[in-house]
């Protein structure tokens, strides 16, 4: 499956530390059901975009 790509360009972005915060998610968060995600910045929804 393909993943979306943020959808803006922005300096200071999450985009270059997907990795990193992906890093501090919990291991079994794929798994998880009912979850409600809220990014307050969306910004360009690199992290949105990534889970």
């Amino acid at each position: 499956m393909t993943k979306a790509k943020p959808f803006i360009k922005w300096v200071g972005g999450k985009g270059q530390l997907i990795e990193q915060l992906d890093a501090q998610l919990p291991a079994d968060f794929d798994n998880w059901n009912d979850v409600t995600y809220i990014e307050s910045f969306v910004g360009g929804g690199a992290m949105l975009l990534y889970c």
